[in-house]
């Protein structure tokens, strides 16, 4: 059976750093209902796992019979005897059960870096939104002192009636996105408050972490292969199929029993020593064969999504890096820009005409978004990378 092997040496790595919105998990795990119901169940799942016998209870017969004609008396007997497995079968028990114990672990941990994600993931949609607002509430500045300015021209008749409209359509346009983009953020603060179940929970991050670049796929995706939840969960269940199709094996061979009987008749008593062997002939065949099989299906189904997660894993890491690439390229552009004030000048000396003026400004508010978007991107994309390590 394949399994994973962790080595001891890469172990530090997961160390490095914390993960992204760290205070913020740490309330979800304190607060969110439900991880903590599920916690509760999980360790009443482990306690589970581990009810009922290793080896069976000892059992103990009493009969009390009278005898007729009367004369002959009367006769009771007891016996007492205890069953013993083989030492195969109950070493092969005890490892089903650890593995349905861990199976638990297993669920919770799944569950509970989907909240995780989930969590990070709506910080940083509210980062998004919060520099998406700013970015509008400065260029509804800028709006406003435009049609403030051609108000007066327009008062003043130095300017026709289709540049005011135009001014005007601007600035209501540019506020109409404002109030969207507070709709956004108003709409993912209310998702993280359900989420840590606290209606006055407050998140100030305002930027995004920087994130490293890592040195190859092959590297990175062997040191957190062995963390990911399905995977585990899918290794998991063919360990148990692979320890049952063993146990099934093992509960082949005989069954001893060895106990104490006594027989009590008038004037007689026999005492002994009882021994038993059950063989277990008609059904056992089928069930190593039902066990065979159901290894074989879970481990084809931990291959298969082993193979897709590797696929799809590096799909991700490659668009990763290329997003590095390209915010860092649109920052540096952007660090150029001279900015608005140039622009308002121009248009104040009437050097540009004002839909030359609002196609630049268009386009420097566009283009700052655009890094957002890109920086957004890449936020989700490295939280999905790296949730394994939640």
């Amino acid at each position: 059976m394949k399994k994973f092997f962790i080595v001891i040496a890469l172990l530090p790595l997961f160390a490095m750093g914390q993960p992204h919105y760290s205070q913020v998990l740490k309330d979800i795990e304190a607060k969110n209902p439900t991880l903590l119901a599920a916690s509760k169940q999980a360790e009443a799942d482990k306690a589970t796992a581990h009810v009922g016998f290793l080896i069976p209870n000892p059992e103990v017969e009493a009969a009390y019979f009278i005898g007729s004609p009367s004369e002959i008396g009367n006769r009771w007997d007891l016996s007492v005897s205890q069953s013993f497995e083989m030492p195969s079968v109950i070493i092969r028990r005890a490892r089903l059960r650890n593995l349905q114990s861990d199976a638990a672990n297993i669920s919770y941990q799944m569950l509970r870096n989907a909240t995780l994600l989930e969590a990070q993931q709506l910080c940083a949609d509210l980062v998004y939104y919060r520099n998406v607002a700013q970015v509008y509430s400065r260029r509804c500045s800028s709006a406003i002192r435009l049609a403030q300015l051609y108000q007066k021209r327009y008062d003043a008749g130095d300017c026709s009636i289709l540049e005011y409209n135009r001014a005007q359509m601007n600035l209501a346009d540019v506020q109409n996105r404002a109030a969207q983009a507070a709709l956004l953020e108003d709409h993912a603060i209310h998702e993280l408050r359900t989420l840590m179940n606290d209606d006055s929970y407050v998140f100030n991050e305002t930027d995004y972490l920087p994130v490293k670049v890592e040195p190859s796929f092959e590297q990175w995706y062997a040191e957190l292969e062995m963390r990911n939840p399905q995977l585990r969960q899918l290794d998991n269940a063919a360990s148990q199929h692979h320890q049952q199709s063993q146990l099934a094996k093992a509960e082949w061979l005989p069954e001893m029993s060895v106990g104490y009987a006594s027989e009590n008749v008038v004037g007689e008593v026999f005492r002994g020593v009882k021994v038993g062997l059950s063989i277990p002939i008609w059904s056992q065949p089928r069930a190593v064969k039902a066990a065979k099989l159901q290894y074989e299906a879970s481990q084809e189904a931990f291959d298969a999504q082993r193979t897709q997660l590797f696929t799809h894993l590096r799909c991700m890491f490659h668009r990763h890096e290329a997003l590095i690439r390209n915010v860092g390229n649109l920052r540096t552009a952007f660090s150029q820009f001279g900015g608005v004030q140039l622009l308002d000048k121009a248009l104040e000396a009437g050097e540009i005409s004002l839909e030359e003026y609002l196609q630049q400004v268009d386009f420097y508010y566009d283009f700052e978004i655009q890094i957002w978007d890109a920086a957004h991107e890449l936020e989700q994309l490295h939280l999905q990378l790296y949730s394994v390590e939640l």
